[in-house]
């Protein structure tokens, strides 16, 4: 136990010492409980060695918790910035509470869902004669400090914008309020899991966190680009709230009422029940989920299984393979491609957020140059946008080399492959088809939206460009085995100039496109259908494995 008091220098413990007779009351062992959430942040708190670079990627991780916290803290500061401007006390809760209860929703599904699913310490308290609400208290808790950490940079700023308003009294209930709202939160992920597992496998919960990860980081990366287009900020001060029974509904009205309440005088009966609501509720479900702890940590054993992969699920990516690839070698590897696609979970989270900057790139140009699909404002080159598209091709095959699963790369070795030619064409088709085209797609939609016919040949002409150049690309940015490199390299790389000069590529095709639209743009086309083939069956990379004879 001496050992053991050394590292008891967690300050949430400590505050959790003041509140032992409260646990007690409700029937915690306090003690066992204290142990088990003193370990977990003991382990939370050492980083696990790394065989040859472990001070490099300790820098690494360093930088990358500081630039986590830094963009919470700057969503804080703009949401402080937005509420400090509206006068009514139920708006500014409201706008408040809706960016709380959702951008803390997202990151604790994405960050924190180890926490809530974990499953590794069951072999060892499972045997010892401790209660199971022990247990769930202690994760409960673990997870709630993780919350208490995001909330002082995501939620500080708003305090401070409320003391600001209405005085330091403000404070303690800002506080109560946030602690309240955590708590809502966490129960109603948990409850939300906990129906998943009920009815489905872990598979699907797994693909579930992992599509709310890739959306938060769409959100982070370009979220605010929209987002402040979004807002008048002339209009939100003027604003006021308006009851309807329906509200009673909505946990995000139910914060504002204490301040109507205490700093407007409010007296409507609704202000009441919503104050009540806003404290009964989350400790009812919190009541509710102890005692469905035990078949909750049942159900968690459903995430130890793999999910069953079913070909029927994947009909059209097999339909396509068949159509487009005659050779056995390079459908094989298409399959292969797609598969691990599907499946690395690690390598998703880094290629769709990648993608999304593609999609978002051509419309935030358009919101720029205050483009609203009139006529009488085009000015006739807006087709030239879908080409920054083009500009996310060189980054998504860069990260093809990578893979959480890189050690299995040695199948290649041991494959009795000559050369990667083959593999080469069924990975880029195999991403051509689940990736970029269906990225130019959605473009070329957006814009039909817009502009109505008024680039349809132009639309053809990049889509064709974009087949033409994907093998170009592809063979200046080819240096590694696809899936050979361990996925947590990604952000090391270091191919500036690579990148540089595939955005030279593509400025080659889109100088050609300009001019030949003013003569007859279909010369264009047939030209790029000449070089179609010539781009897939000469340039595509067709260099030896190292270590093949």
């Amino acid at each position: 136990m001496t050992n053991m008091n050394n590292t008891d220098n967690f300050l949430s413990l400590k505050i959790l010492d003041k509140f032992q007779g409260l646990f007690e009351k409700i029937g915690i062992d306090y003690k066992v409980m204290r142990i088990i959430l003193r370990t977990k942040l003991v382990l939370d708190s050492r980083s696990a060695p790394v065989i040859a670079n472990q001070k490099k990627k300790e820098n690494t991780e360093n930088a990358s918790f500081i630039k986590r916290y830094l963009l919470h803290l700057i969503f804080g500061g703009l949401l402080a910035l937005l509420i400090y401007f509206i006068k009514d006390e139920m708006i500014r809760m409201i706008y408040f509470s809706g960016a709380f209860f959702f951008m803390t929703s997202m990151y604790l599904i994405s960050d924190f869902s180890y926490v809530i699913l974990d499953t590794k310490d069951k072999k060892i308290l499972l045997p010892k004669p401790i209660d199971s609400k022990v247990v769930t208290m202690s994760k409960v808790l673990h997870v709630l400090i993780y919350m208490f950490r995001l909330n002082l940079f995501l939620a500080g700023p708003s305090l401070l914008a409320i003391v600001r308003l209405n005085g330091f009294i403000a404070a303690p209930i800002f506080i109560l309020e946030i602690l309240l709202m955590d708590l809502l939160i966490f129960l109603v992920t948990a409850f939300i899991y906990l129906l998943i597992l009920r009815f489905f496998d872990g598979e699907l919960l797994r693909n579930i966190i992992n599509l709310i990860q890739i959306m938060l980081t769409i959100l982070v990366t370009v979220g605010y680009q929209i987002a402040i287009r979004m807002i008048d900020f002339t209009e939100i001060q003027n604003i006021a709230y308006n009851f309807e029974p329906h509200n009673y509904f909505n946990p995000i009205l139910w914060f504002g009422a204490p301040f109507e309440i205490v700093f407007n005088g409010g007296r409507e009966l609704y202000l009441y029940i919503f104050t009540l609501l806003s404290i009964v509720v989350p400790i009812t479900c919190f009541i509710i989920y102890l005692g469905l702890s035990k078949r909750m940590e049942s159900l968690l054993l459903k995430l130890e299984g793999e999910g069953k992969e079913r070909r029927a699920k994947h009909m059209i990516e097999f339909l396509m393979g068949k159509i487009f690839i005659w050779n056995n070698i390079k459908r094989q590897a298409y399959h292969f491609v797609c598969a691990v696609l599907r499946s690395d979970r690690s390598l998703k989270l880094k290629l769709y957020p990648a993608l999304s900057i593609g999609v978002l790139f051509p419309v935030i140009m358009l919101f720029n140059m205050r483009v609203r699909g009139n006529y009488d404002t085009v000015s006739g080159y807006e087709y030239l946008y879908l080409y920054f598209t083009f500009m996310v091709f060189p980054s998504v095959l860069e990260l093809i080399k990578y893979s959480s699963a890189w050690k299995g790369s040695y199948v290649y070795y041991t494959s009795g492959f000559q050369n990667i030619k083959e593999l080469n064409s069924g990975l880029l088709l195999a991403v051509t088809l689940r990736m970029f085209i269906p990225l130019s797609l959605v473009n070329c939609a957006v814009y039909i939206l817009i502009f109505k016919d008024l680039f349809i040949n132009d639309m053809l002409v990049i889509m064709l460009a974009s087949l033409v150049i994907l093998p170009v690309i592809y063979r200046v940015m080819f240096e590694e085995l696809p899936f050979s490199k361990e996925i947590d390299a990604s952000n090391q790389t270091k191919n500036f100039g690579k990148f540089i000069g595939s955005i030279a590529i593509i400025g080659c095709f889109v100088a050609p496109h300009v001019i030949l639209s003013k003569i007859n743009i279909w010369i264009y086309v047939g030209i790029l259908i000449i070089l179609l083939p010539v781009s897939w069956m000469i340039i595509m990379p067709n260099y030896n494995i190292k270590g093949t004879k």
